[in-house]
């Protein structure tokens, strides 16, 4: 498994937060913790830590277990008008690996090589400063970036900043392994073209659509999404 060296998050849509934590719990056997309410945007959200176990792809067999990595499984808020998230979760009848982020060690740098890109192209879109509401309370700003539609139907990470506030990591997450991450496309050379630009390298099968896919194993049992 091919998984670069500032994977930050992944990324399921659900179509109903609580009935997929459930889903997950019953599956997996871990039990999604709240993440918090993203104000505006009609979603919120429940984590999962990420470990990847050992990877003998790299050299030493260096241990990623404790690599600050995690799932982030989004659905409409319920305390906010619906129509709010109708855009971002459009098409999401169940779950779905929708998209996933990097933490370049500099974001601006990134960003701006993106912007002078002629080959490969690499359009990231918009810098996005954005803000969630934690149950307990605490407001996190951040900043990523961000276009509609996904880049590459999602298979192109978005950029992640998180400034001065905490990482999800940081507090104490219930977690999973993920034991595999790839993505299927048409488009195999020109996407492994952008991921390569953006240090971003995963593995990419041919397919007949751009997706990206998801194996996950906890003390309950596997699924793949």
């Amino acid at each position: 498994m091919l998984i670069p060296e500032h994977f930050d998050h992944l990324v399921i849509a659900v179509p109903d937060l609580a009935a997929s934590v459930e889903q997950f719990a019953e599956i997996l056997g871990v039990h999604p913790v709240p993440g918090g309410s993203h104000p505006g945007l009609g979603t919120a959200n429940a984590l999962l830590g990420l470990d990847l176990g050992l990877d003998p792809g790299l050299g030493d067999g260096a241990d990623l277990g404790s690599r600050r990595i995690y799932l982030e499984i989004i659905g409409p808020d319920p305390a906010q008008d619906p129509r709010l998230a109708a855009g971002r979760l459009a098409g999401i009848s169940a779950p779905t690996v929708q998209r996933w982020a990097i933490r370049p060690p500099d974001f601006d740098s990134v960003v701006a090589a993106a912007l002078r890109s002629d080959e490969p192209h690499v359009d990231l879109g918009e810098v996005h400063d954005m803000t969630r509401r934690t149950p307990a309370g605490e407001v996190l700003e951040w900043r990523l970036t961000r276009r509609s539609p996904l880049a590459l139907g999602g298979i192109q990470p978005f950029l992640i900043d998180w400034r001065d506030s905490p990482h999800p990591t940081d507090r104490a997450l219930p977690r999973v392994e993920l034991q595999a991450f790839w993505a299927t496309t048409p488009r195999v050379a020109e996407t492994r073209s952008v991921l390569g630009f953006l240090d971003a390298t995963i593995d990419v099968e041919a397919g007949d659509a751009e997706s990206l896919h998801a194996a996950l194993k906890g003390p309950g049992g596997s699924w793949t999404i």
